[in-house]
């Protein structure tokens, strides 16, 4: 006689539907229980170009900071207050602050950073700073 999973260890499926969920919320949301939006990274020889998808933010409600080669995104997404006669149905979207910061392990020049904001996608283009090169010629005195 077979028994299925449920009658021999029904904690198992329970256990993992929960990890599926936590890891689910987790991959959405940072440590401070901000949403984390999605982004791609692209890099070239002078510059990294970030795209970080914000759907239905003004771009008045975006702020941009860049600390010891640290870029961090913040916005906020505010639900629209419903009329009295109104009732939701259904409601899907994410409303609330969203974060995301990403280190480089490059040096940036923040002076020669800009960012465009277009139809939910936020580009970042932050330049790599041009390293000095020293002068590999060095003189010997003869004594």
């Amino acid at each position: 006689m077979r028994f299925s999973i449920m009658d021999r260890e029904p904690e198992y499926l329970f256990d993992v539907v929960r990890k599926d969920l936590e890891r689910l919320v987790n991959r959405n949301y940072n440590q401070n229980g901000k949403y984390r939006p999605y982004c791609e990274i692209k890099e070239n020889e002078k510059e990294y170009n970030i795209r970080v998808q914000l759907p239905g933010i003004n771009k008045e409600d975006i702020d941009i900071e860049l600390s010891e080669n640290i870029l961090t995104v913040r916005a906020e997404i505010k639900q629209e207050e419903m009329k009295e006669e109104e009732r939701m149905h259904v409601s899907e979207f994410a409303y609330g602050e969203y974060e995301k910061s990403v280190q480089f392990p490059e040096e940036i020049d923040a002076e020669n950073c800009s960012s465009k904001y277009e139809n939910g996608i936020l580009t970042i283009t932050l330049a790599k700073k041009k390293e000095e090169k020293k002068n590999t010629v060095q003189k010997i005195s003869v004594k």
